[in-house]
């Protein structure tokens, strides 16, 4: 077993080599010892952590508790919040992640540089015996999304304490939500039917049951012709007040998604009018030139590189977040951005486990299967990845999945005695080789061999 002041040594030569080797590389907080931090209901229980499945939210049944929060060793004392059970087939899991809700907003463990937000979220990340798809994961998306000045959560590993009871090693990371320091675009003003503002939304395959609930987001449908695999809608993760605003998000989505396939499959070519509700038909113009007044293709270029990285099975199923800004100050352009849930990533899925192919492009996303497998895209794919080459990620994502085992060997074992349930009882959905695993150690080093082949496949795709 590594010791704490080993780990510290191992985390200052990575930090050395970030700085000296690649300067424009972004890396996590990796505290030598984790944080904890502490939960207190006002009713003393920990039901609402414990009680509730899939079927219960879908019922409308699970509520904010009144609770007070604690963050050792920093300014949140005992400060006033409201706690829930989130997260949709993560429920049916034993350990539960929590939303958190302050009643004032509160800096968190420094994260996104110590700005403070009511909203904060903790994952336990049943799922991965490794415990660092997240982080990993995160970590290349702040690298990738975020270096180029779209939103990523910050993220830090805690404690978890519930009413004095131990609930093991979760994943503090951010609401996605808009806000200033998040995803930030134009907010309507209270009870305002104004139609040009900033909207952000997901592709949702829950998105129906999101509107069945009793308080549930708006959801919208756009039909992406000629898309392989299933369809889904939209939810909307921002504040709009009026029915016509979600009919004009409706249309324009509709309109956007028009504009890539004319110019892809029929070469035919069209620009927005002045107020985006119309397409107006242009000639002398490229599929590219066509597709980039309405996309933000640099974005797109950041999330398609990301998701192929990793093979994410969700890509085409939900946590895809995609937002457009009509305000002043905003780009008009449809922009992918807050990249999200990486416990099914890396080859653990039974049939997604192959590190060879391009997972990403034939995924049932109706934007990476629509543009993703052009010329011109392709190029802008491989361009960008010569940057981050340069910027040694690849070496330095791997370089990270051994500087967190060594950093937190003993905390994740404390996690598995805590939930000796996940390792002896395995999960149905993993590929045979992972639950046969008895540790973490493993099913991390599965995670680095399995990464370590990615990025060489890709490497020779994208050079």
């Amino acid at each position: 077993m590594k010791t704490k002041g080993f780990a510290l040594l191992v985390l200052l030569f990575l930090l050395t080599a970030y700085t000296a080797g690649a300067e424009e590389l972004w890396y996590p907080q990796m505290p030598e010892e984790m944080p904890v931090i502490s939960i207190e209901t006002m009713d003393g229980s920990n039901h609402f952590a414990d009680a509730y499945m899939r079927d219960h939210k879908l019922q409308g049944l699970i509520h904010y508790v009144d609770a007070l929060i604690t963050v050792e060793g920093t300014d949140v004392q005992a400060e006033k919040a409201q706690v829930k059970a989130r997260g949709n087939y993560t429920l049916e899991y034993p350990q539960k992640s929590i939303r958190i809700k302050f009643e004032n907003k509160q800096s968190m463990l420094g994260l996104n540089e110590g700005q403070a937000y009511k909203s904060w979220v903790l994952l336990a990340e049943w799922k991965d015996l490794s415990r660092l798809h997240s982080p990993i994961g995160l970590f290349l998306a702040k690298n990738i999304v975020g270096t180029d000045s779209y939103y990523c959560t910050d993220y830090c590993f805690v404690h978890l304490y519930l009413n004095g009871d131990y609930r093991g090693v979760y994943l503090l990371v951010e609401q996605q939500e808009v806000n200033p320091g998040r995803v930030e675009i134009t907010e309507p003003e209270a009870e305002s039917k104004e139609k040009h503002i900033g909207y952000f939304m997901e592709y949702d395959a829950y998105f129906a049951e999101e509107a069945a609930l009793p308080q549930g987001d708006p959801v919208f449908e756009v039909y992406h012709s000629g898309m392989e695999g299933e369809q889904y809608g939209y939810t909307v993760k921002s504040d709009m007040t009026d029915a016509a605003q979600l009919r004009f998000l409706r249309s324009y989505m509709t309109r956007v998604y028009r504009i890539c396939y004319s110019a892809i499959r029929e070469n035919k070519f069209y620009v927005f009018n002045a107020d985006y509700t119309a397409l107006v038909p242009v000639e002398n113009m490229t599929a590219q030139e066509a597709i980039g007044q309405a996309i933000d293709l640099r974005s797109l270029v950041d999330m398609y590189i990301l998701h192929e990285i990793v093979c994410n099975p969700d890509a085409g199923w939900s946590s895809f977040y995609l937002s457009v800004d009509f305000g002043e100050s905003g780009n008009k352009k449809l922009t992918f951005q807050a990249p999200w849930d990486f416990d099914s990533c890396f080859g653990i899925r039974s049939g997604y486990e192959s590190n060879q192919g391009r997972y990403a492009l034939y995924a049932a996303n109706p934007w990476f299967q629509l543009i993703a497998g052009q010329p011109w895209f392709t190029d802008m794919v491989k361009e960008r990845w010569a940057e981050l080459k340069a910027m040694e990620l690849p070496e330095k994502t791997l370089e990270l999945i051994g500087a967190y085992g060594n950093a937190y060997n003993d905390d994740f074992d404390r996690n598995f005695e805590r939930w000796p349930q996940r390792i002896r009882e395995g999960n149905h959905e993993l590929i045979e080789e992972l639950n046969q695993y008895t540790n973490h150690r493993q099913a991390a080093d599965y995670l680095y061999r399995w990464l370590d082949a990615r990025f060489e496949y890709l490497d020779q795709k994208w050079q």
